[in-house]
């Protein structure tokens, strides 16, 4: 009863132009963004954490803040990218003019292989492989060069001139490289800071990072404009690099504090 009658107000709402859907996206968004968080600090102040999970779990945050903008710039390459897929792009590859969709399934290419050869340097490294935190703080400084590397090519080819497919064969390549150091390694050092009467739930607050930086992406869109690229993405891109660099200096003592094992 509560869903029809909310569902029916937001319906008459927005066909009497009471609200808009770029401010209800931007509400949901906000909202978003706040929940996990909330969920943390409720975790942090349970009487149920006990002071030694306290700091595993405020050391997780830095991890929990890179994971949700590496997010933010994948979603990207399904909304603004998607356009400039299809307007911006030379889609033709040895002689065969590739359709903007099939672009999405490059990630996948890479993400098989990239995947594959990262999971067998992990193996072969066994305890001398670098800490989980490490990882991500490389792998999120990887993902804010990916988000250069489309400023640049706006630099590069100015105006009407058509990028060379090329360049979003090695954009998503960056890409899915980063996703191979970051992508995995989440749900494994959250399991090491989990508090014990929190696991569960500590599982789920890390897979709402992905919410996180869907919602980052909705509010950071209302500040695109077109002839803005450049400065919108080399914004994005310097932060994200940034928070990866300052997760990368410091890993070894987020680690340490989570209790992280090396193999992690």
């Amino acid at each position: 009863m509560v869903v029809a009658i909310v569902g029916t107000a937001l319906a008459v709402s927005f066909a009497t132009g009471k609200l808009k859907i770029s401010s209800f996206a931007n509400v949901v968004s906000t909202i978003s963004i706040f929940i996990p968080l909330a969920y943390l600090v409720f975790i942090y102040s349970s009487k149920k954490t006990e002071k030694h999970e306290k700091k595993k779990v405020l050391c997780l945050l830095p991890p929990f803040i890179c994971n949700a903008v590496t997010l933010l710039i994948w979603t990207q390459t399904i909304s603004i990218l998607a356009i400039f897929y299809e307007e911006k792009v030379n889609r033709v590859i040895f002689g065969v003019e590739i359709p903007a969709a099939s672009f999405q399934t490059i990630p996948a290419i890479f993400a098989v292989c990239f995947g594959s050869l990262l999971t067998m340097l992990w193996t072969k490294l066994g305890k001398k492989q670098p800490f989980g935190t490490t990882k991500m703080g490389f792998g999120t400084i990887l993902w804010g060069l990916g988000a250069m590397i489309i400023a640049l090519l706006y630099i590069i080819y100015p105006g009407d001139a058509k990028v060379n497919a090329w360049w979003i064969v090695l954009f998503y390549a960056v890409l899915m490289v980063a996703e191979g150091f970051t992508c995995p390694i989440g749900y494994s050092i959250t399991a090491v800071a989990a508090p014990k009467a929190f696991v569960t739930q500590m599982m789920t607050v890390w897979s709402m990072s992905q919410s996180v930086g869907a919602a980052l992406n909705m509010i950071l869109v209302n500040f695109y404009k077109e002839g803005s690229e450049v400065p919108f993405f080399i914004g994005i891109g310097a932060v994200v690099a940034i928070l990866g660099a300052v997760v990368f200096a410091f890993s070894k003592k987020l680690a340490e504090g989570m209790g992280m094992e090396r193999e992690a």
